[in-house]
């Protein structure tokens, strides 16, 4: 079929050619439902402008008269559960090297992305909305990276299958916004649907049949029937009616098998009853190279679903057969074992394949190919079965399977126990101890923690002791419960030391370093640090993360956002280089609490737009803003953060969300709520909090007519401000830089020109509940008039974002840069870069042009014409 309507689409691609000849790499989102075409377009670019003396099918190096360009093509298939690194290890398969470093089990990311940086290359990878997960971090790695990179990647998909919490996002969001092109591909209009149909047919009741799709469209044109079809099914198996017997079952052999069928396998499995021909003289299928493909996977869906449920077992039982002979990947086996029915097979293949996803980091598809496996479990020997279930709980953990996670580990502990095994019964209740407590079940935490000691009881120290020591320590670390961390901790310590386990006495230093700091800020530092430095060097990459976010987070706490800046944007370079995304989620969440305590708000709800998961955290940086700036959704995110922070029954969960839903009820001046916020955290403060922990919830309770004194461990803001010194307090918070915090610890102040000033900023800070009791304030103390605030219409803003962001919206509207846009707001382009980022995360699109698009949709112009621009 030849190309209607798509010379934009073709120049987009043609654009992004260009800057890879130039040296600038891009990424290219080629996005549209099934059938629409995007194959189609790709073919065509390649054939046409990468590659014109080849067909675009073929994954051979290209060359450019002036630069050589490297052409690699790879897709994903709609397997039952996606093969590992599936899409990357078939481009791999035109590089020699780098295929034979990935067989080898080299990190995949960091393999894809040295070969990358060797030459221009044109990275072609289909269907991405079926990738795997090690294939989609190969992407993020890349996208990330794409502005160094001599690369164009080009990545299909199908949009309406990319819900909101599609994994895809994730690399999506990874893009850099002046390096993204999306090419969106819209139906056909009646116009070409003529031009393909013909002036004998009713292009009308093909275009209201098709809706304009391209496959369809030419579906129904080459029916052969001289009538439109009541569908699109009904137009494939037309086709496949027509075909002679041997065709037909040719046809039914392939429809089996997702993505290309090889030659081999169809002679193999039908031997003289093969006819390839027959299918591919009616339209039906296409020979491509050494393979046998239908036109379309909507037409194998049609045809499969032909197929009767006994016959199609059949066929993929002889599948197995013939590509078990040669050896193929165990995903693919696995896959057709299911359909299959066979209990060994899969049970053989998909524990192998779950295993390789482990390996490769495909965590969501290893639990995936585990769990159908172990439905079959009872067939494994008792070891085995407890070894399976033990790696299908961690990798849904890793995977943030919860549910999974726990019932596996569990299931796992109850088969060990009947071994007699009381080493590697420790070790699975002591994850079980983990999981439990990540889950929100720290009751079953605790008491898993214990059972994972007990059952060592008597037995020489071991390995085992330390890790069960070091997770008692770790509870009672997260819990506030120093002496109980450090005890344990420290017995962990000597016994690794003893063995000179360095991994086992980095861990115990992480616990007792992160509860030494409470103590002696200072000591428990060094002693962080230097686990951090002893995990490092051992590859421990995510111990090394946890010992930089709990140095950085005792500074925070400890009110030191300077020295605590820099430890955050450490932590976060070993995050990204090691795609630790959970640790990456923390630490943004960690430096918008920074950045929303010293009045950097923009910056902070940037950061909370990059977290990914709901984090206790983010969502307190998250409802603070929102509180603080008088945003309708306020409550709606205290009340899912207070149900997160409840889960885990520790202080350093409670009392921000207990602090955050106080500071929401004392600004509406409904003092009983704060109470009903206060009551419960306010004691357990008393008993296991620092001074900082105790000081927050007590001033809110001052504050609300709740307290009269200041307790004696106190924080010396707090104590300032219930002692009745609230310019001292305020002076205090100042000197920590804290704006928002000295504002509000002035408003108890009878110094009419201390509000005042309190008032204007709260007012520069956009803190609008703030400002209304500010000016209460004033005029409780005689003051006629008092500062007003921005206008209403800055609390309404379109799609949710804040004035500053509406103001970046804007000016991408007008086409601005990032240095323009920079200095129009007089902010750093780290900043903007941050702004723009969030803007695209709130507006639900991966580029500049279309969130400037989606701007003029919104009247974001007219918007800004109307007044609501900042006030200074």
């Amino acid at each position: 079929m030849r190309l209607l309507e798509r010379d934009s689409a073709l120049a987009e691609l043609q654009k992004a050619y260009e800057d890879l000849r130039h040296g600038h790499g891009s990424v290219v989102l080629v996005q549209g439902e099934a059938g629409i075409g995007k194959t189609s377009l790709v073919r065509w670019f390649l054939a046409e402008t990468v590659n014109p003396a080849r067909t675009a099918s073929g994954a051979a190096p290209a060359r450019h008269p002036q630069r050589a360009v490297r052409l690699l093509v790879g897709s994903s298939d709609d397997l039952v559960v996606p093969r590992p690194l599936g899409a990357v290890l078939e481009l791999a398969e035109a590089e020699p090297d780098l295929a034979d470093a990935l067989a080898a089990g080299a990190d995949a990311p960091t393999t894809v992305l040295a070969a990358a940086r060797e030459q221009p290359t044109v990275c072609v990878l289909e269907d991405v909305h079926w990738a795997d997960e090690a294939t989609l971090d190969v992407i993020t790695v890349l996208a990330r990276r794409i502005e160094e990179l001599p690369q164009l990647l080009l990545l299909t998909f199908r949009d309406d299958e990319v819900a909101a919490d599609h994994p895809l996002r994730r690399s999506l969001a990874a893009i850099p916004s002046s390096r993204a092109h999306r090419v969106v591909l819209a139906p056909l209009t009646v116009e070409a649907v003529g031009q393909l149909t013909g002036a004998q047919s009713d292009a009308g009741a093909v275009y209201a049949l098709t809706g304009g799709n391209p496959f369809f469209v030419t579906e129904v044109v080459s029916g052969g029937t001289g009538r439109v079809p009541a569908s699109v099914r009904d137009a494939v198996l037309g086709r496949f009616a027509r075909l002679s017997e041997a065709g037909r079952v040719t046809a039914e052999l392939v429809s089996v098998v997702p993505g290309r069928t090889e030659g081999w396998l169809v002679e193999a499995c039908l031997g003289d009853r093969a006819d390839v021909a027959d299918g591919e003289r009616h339209g039906l299928l296409v020979v491509d190279g050494a393979s046998v493909r239908y036109q379309h996977e909507l037409a194998r869906w049609a045809v499969e679903a032909e197929v009767g449920g006994q016959r199609r077992r059949d066929l993929n039982r002889l599948v197995l057969h013939e590509l078990a002979a040669r050896g193929a990947s165990d995903a693919r086996l696995a896959h057709h074992a299911w359909i299959a029915g066979d209990a060994d097979a899969v049970l053989r293949h998909g524990l192998a394949a779950g295993e390789r996803a482990a390996r490769a980091r495909s965590h969501r598809e290893s639990v995936e190919l585990l769990a159908r496996a172990l439905e079959h479990g009872n067939l494994l020997p008792p070891r085995a079965r407890a070894d399976a279930l033990d790696l299908l709980s961690f990798e849904a953990y890793t995977a943030g399977r919860a549910e999974h996670a726990v019932s596996a580990r569990e299931e796992a502990a109850r088969v060990r126990e009947k071994l007699g095994d009381p080493l590697r019964s420790s070790d699975s209740l002591r994850w079980l101890s983990r999981i439990r407590w990540w889950a929100g079940d720290r009751p079953g935490a605790e008491q898993a923690g214990r059972e994972a000691m007990d059952v060592l009881d008597g037995l020489p120290d071991s390995r085992e002791h330390t890790k069960a020591l070091n997770n008692l320590s770790q509870l009672a670390m997260l819990a506030q419960r120093d002496e109980d961390a450090i005890s344990y901790g420290e017995r962990a310590l000597a016994i690794g030391s003893a063995h000179d386990d360095r991994e086992v006495v980095a861990t115990a230093r992480i616990n007792i370093g992160t509860t030494l700091a409470r103590i002696d800020l200072e000591g428990g530092i060094a002693m962080l640090r230097e686990a951090a430095r002893d995990a490092a060097e051992l590859g421990m990459h995510e111990e090394t993360c946890r010992a930089l976010v709990n140095v950085a987070w005792n500074l925070k706490d400890e009110r030191l956002y300077e020295r605590a800046r820099p430890i955050i944007d450490e932590a976060l370079v070993v995050a990204r280089e090691n795609e630790l995304s959970n640790f990456s989620d923390y630490l943004y969440a960690m430096r918008a609490l920074v950045d929303l305590a010293t009045g950097a708000w923009d910056e902070a709800d940037a950061d909370v737009a990059r977290v990914e998961t709901a984090l206790v955290p983010s969502l307190e940086a998250e409802a603070l803003l929102a509180v603080r700036r008088g945003e309708s959704q306020a409550e709606a995110l205290l009340d899912r953060a207070w149900a997160r922070a409840t889960t885990s029954a520790e202080l350093q969960r409670l009392r921000p969300i207990a602090c955050a839903r106080a500071e929401a009820a004392w600004l509406a001046g409904d003092h009983d709520r704060v109470d009903e916020a206060t009551a419960t955290t306010y004691p357990l403060a008393l008993e296991v909090g620092t001074p900082w922990d105790v000081g927050e919830l007590a001033v809110w309770r001052f504050r609300s007519g709740l307290l009269d004194r200041a307790p004696e461990e106190c924080a010396t803001p707090f104590r300032l401000e219930i002692d009745g010194e609230p310019l001292g307090a305020a002076r205090a918070w100042k000197e920590l830089g804290e704006p928002y915090s000295a504002a509000l610890a002035v408003l108890s102040s009878d110094d009419v020109d201390a509000v005042r000033e309190a008032a204007s900023v709260l007012d520069r800070l956009g803190a609008v509940t703030g400002l209304r009791v500010a000016r209460t304030r004033l005029r409780d103390l005689g003051v006629a008039s008092a500062p007003r605030g921005r206008r209403s219409s800055t609390r309404s803003n379109p799609a949710g974002l804040t004035d500053r962001q509406l103001e970046v919206l804007s000016l991408l509207v007008a086409g601005a840069s990032n240095s323009v846009i920079a200095e129009r707001l007089v902010v750093s382009p780290k900043t903007v870069e941050h702004h723009v980022s969030a803007v695209l995360a709130k507006l639900g699109v991966a580029s500049r042009r279309e969130a400037a698009e989606r701007g003029r949709s919104l009247g974001v112009a007219d918007h800004e014409r109307g007044g609501t621009r900042r006030q200074t």
